[in-house]
């Protein structure tokens, strides 16, 4: 039995299983309070520390795999001494002003750790080997239960809604070609899973290697994941869901006429007109589709009224009655950074800020993060970063990958935790245009362009990175890109 759990193939195979089940832990019900309340942190949490763990103990202490041994423990050593140092600078902040952005050990130490699950995974996949074979079913699999999972609570009107808490949407697709349908974010729906971005993220990394798979080896099953996935993102009604498919779709086709063309690639008419065909019924099914706009902002037209009613000019208003009217949730200005504490930093916003630049959360949070910074922030915070859990304390944790982890864990820790990504993409490209220019071909593209896309949607969107549902396949892709990079490339002994 010892023998068996030291077998790279069984811990292939555990790895696999755990990762085909995420969607599975990504349940919204793991995640509310009465469940956390009850084991301090989501059972999802400590599940996924717990089989990583597993893992990495398995992977680190087999026999096959010294000679890594020393680069884990290197760079494992250089996040010991980024978290002692960045708890020493950021713990220790005067929060008189701003009673709020609380410093909390445990939640910041919990969140490097979480920061770090990506990292190990990549390290076991690279280890294991997992062949494109692997790779792919994976893919397939995770993308066939995470739609089924979206489409089949839409049909049953059991989804929540994309946005705006945990409410059941008002109805289903069919409800979408109707005259009296309700609004957007009434039909745009995320299944049960905890956050629209973050799915959204999800089936943008998943998408291009759908699509690859779909022309691989065409098959019925294959085009029918595929379907599946433009149906859940048109559901998912962010922009990046309902965008993002036929942008990817047209990419991946584009690609693959290319390679026909110049790599002389066989031609499959069969997988390209049915790829059309299926593009064409996404076409037109996102005409009716909830599309929602999450950054309605400045109305000039309540302005004018108001100013008409009583006879004033804009420029004799007061912040306290010009806010109303900025089109900035009025959560922000009330609540979460208060007008009466951090009244000149308001009067900027509103009467220096162009109303395209103030307009919506992210743009909100945005500037409240710089004026955080440079109320607040020491010497080392550009470096260190000013904590994770002071941000999340105050309900300020800007929507933009990462913008905020500059503020949170700062350059240095971006270069831990996510530039390895980045890092991973530049070598494959380096090796595939200048060394072997035979891995120059349509997988490589999908896996880079699964990787670099998230990424981008990362910084547009926010939410992405950090949350385990993405980042566990983000460094499955990634680890998998970095094993087809020769060693001799990259200097490793």
């Amino acid at each position: 039995m010892i023998e068996k759990i030291k077998d790279d193939r069984f811990i292939k195979k555990l790895l696999i299983i755990f990762l085909a089940v995420q969607p599975f832990l990504d349940c919204y019900l793991l995640y509310t309070d009465s469940i956390i309340n009850i084991f301090r942190f989501s059972p999802t949490t400590i599940i996924r520390f717990l089989i990583i763990g597993f893992l990495v103990l398995l992977v680190f202490f087999n026999k096959n795999n010294k000679k890594s041994r020393k680069w884990v423990i290197l760079y494992g050593a250089f996040i010991l001494i980024y978290t002692v140092l960045h708890h020493l600078t950021t713990y220790n902040y005067d929060i008189s002003k701003f009673a709020t952005f609380k410093y909390n050990f445990i939640a910041e130490i919990f969140y490097i750790l979480r920061m770090m699950l990506p990292l190990l995974v990549i390290y076991i996949t690279y280890t294991l080997k997992i062949t494109k074979e692997e790779l792919i079913k994976l893919v397939l699999l995770v993308a066939f239960i995470s739609s089924t999972i979206i489409i089949g609570m839409n049909l049953l009107t059991i989804s929540l809604t994309s946005y705006g808490g945990n409410y059941k949407i008002s109805g289903n697709i069919f409800s979408w070609f109707s005259a009296d349908k309700p609004g957007p974010r009434m039909l745009a729906s995320k299944g049960w899973f905890n956050s629209a971005n973050q799915i959204s993220g999800l089936f943008t990394l998943l998408l291009p290697l759908v699509v690859y798979s779909v022309f691989d080896k065409f098959n019925y099953k294959r085009l029918t994941v595929l379907i599946f996935c433009l149906l859940a993102m048109l559901m998912i009604g962010t922009r990046v869901a309902a965008l993002g498919w036929l942008l990817i779709l047209g990419g991946m086709l584009f690609a693959y006429v290319f390679f026909c063309i110049i790599k002389h690639l066989n031609f499959d008419k069969k997988a390209f007109l049915s790829t059309i065909i299926v593009g064409g019924f996404g076409g037109v099914l996102f005409i009716f589709s909830p599309l929602v706009n999450t950054n309605e902002g400045f109305n000039p037209n309540k302005l004018d009224a108001y100013l008409k009613e009583n006879k004033i000019n804009i420029n004799d208003m007061t912040v306290e009655e010009f806010l109303p009217f900025s089109g900035i949730n009025n959560e922000f200005y009330t609540e979460l950074y208060p007008l009466n504490i951090h009244k000149p930093f308001w009067e900027y916003v509103s009467f220096d800020i162009p109303d395209t630049k103030r307009g919506g959360n992210r743009n909100v949070q945005g500037l409240i993060s710089k004026d955080i910074e440079s109320n607040f922030s020491n010497n080392f915070s550009p470096i260190l970063g000013m904590s994770y859990s002071r941000f999340e304390n105050a309900k300020i944790y800007l929507e933009e990958d990462f913008s905020v982890h500059y503020y949170t864990i700062g350059i240095l820790g971006i270069i831990l935790f996510l530039i390895p990504y980045i890092a991973i993409i530049i070598l494959k490209i380096c090796n595939m245009l200048f060394i072997d220019r035979k891995s120059f071909n349509y997988f490589s593209i999908g896996l880079l362009s699964s990787l670099s896309l998230t990424l981008v949607v990362a910084y547009l969107s926010g939410h992405i990175v950090d949350e385990l549902i993405v980042s566990f396949y983000m460094a499955v892709i990634a680890g998998y890109i970095l094993q087809t990079i020769p060693k001799n490339f990259l200097n490793i002994n």
